[in-house]
């Protein structure tokens, strides 16, 4: 349902270390080198899936330096098979510390890069008063609803599922945006497109809140969420 949360695990926030050694040695998810053989296979493997998951590739790397460090207990080969654990049954939001991961280090790449606050104001959709909340530049709307640190974001969280975890595989995280606001964002892609077709009633001011990403600009933003939701992972049967 809609008020479905994702589990968090206490992810650390210090990465340089592991991070240095991680590009030291070179796992970048590219053709893997003959010398190392399988272990090279192994950090690609595990890339290739964190990217598949919707993570950027910085978010990428910093997981898998993240991921290096012994105190994960990942044994040596063992990465590719450790991530897709961590991932938990992500067809389905149902996350087993990744996705949590990946926000922790979305926050700190967003604090080293020095990137500030950007508001967004949500009205409810049976007519509430709007409220507030918060996240830093580069951050989405469903970012907000998984790694937002204000009351506002726990109330989002609690109207948007997002069930496909971010991916753009389904229309949960389906939201108006403001006219006013609405010509600010960039103009959707085809993918968005289509899954925006599946969505409850949309309007032409519909976007998916994965896909509304903040920016200085978009400081105050308003966005109203539509009063159902169509999740067609209710009809996918998954194993």
């Amino acid at each position: 349902g809609g008020d479905m949360r994702l589990p968090c695990i206490g992810a650390p926030h210090t990465f340089h270390h592991a991070w240095r050694r991680a590009k030291a040695g070179g796992s970048d998810g590219r053709a893997p080198d003959q010398a190392n053989g399988g272990q090279d296979t192994d950090v690609a493997l595990a890339a290739d899936f964190v990217r598949a998951r919707g993570h950027s590739e910085a978010v990428t790397q910093r997981i898998l330096a993240e991921l290096s460090d012994p105190g994960w207990g990942v044994p040596k080969g063992g990465l590719h098979k450790f991530v897709v654990s961590l991932a938990g049954r992500w067809e389905v939001g149902e996350d087993a510390g990744l996705e949590a991961l990946a926000q922790s280090v979305h926050r700190q790449l967003a604090l080293e890069g020095g990137k500030t606050k950007v508001h967004v104001w949500i009205s409810p959709p049976s007519g509430e008063r709007a409220f507030k909340c918060a996240g830093l530049e580069g951050m989405s709307l469903r970012d907000i609803c998984v790694a937002g640190e204000d009351r506002g974001a726990a109330l989002l969280a609690e109207y948007l599922e997002c069930a496909c975890s971010g991916v753009m595989a389904c229309s949960t995280c389906h939201v108006y945006v403001s006219k006013e606001w609405f010509g600010k964002l960039p103009v959707h892609t085809e993918d968005e497109e289509d899954m925006l077709e599946l969505a409850y009633q949309r309007s032409e001011y519909s976007r998916l809140g994965c896909q509304i990403v903040l920016s200085a600009e978009l400081d105050g933003i308003e966005i109203t969420l539509p009063k159902g939701a169509n999740n067609m992972f209710d009809f996918v049967p998954f194993g």
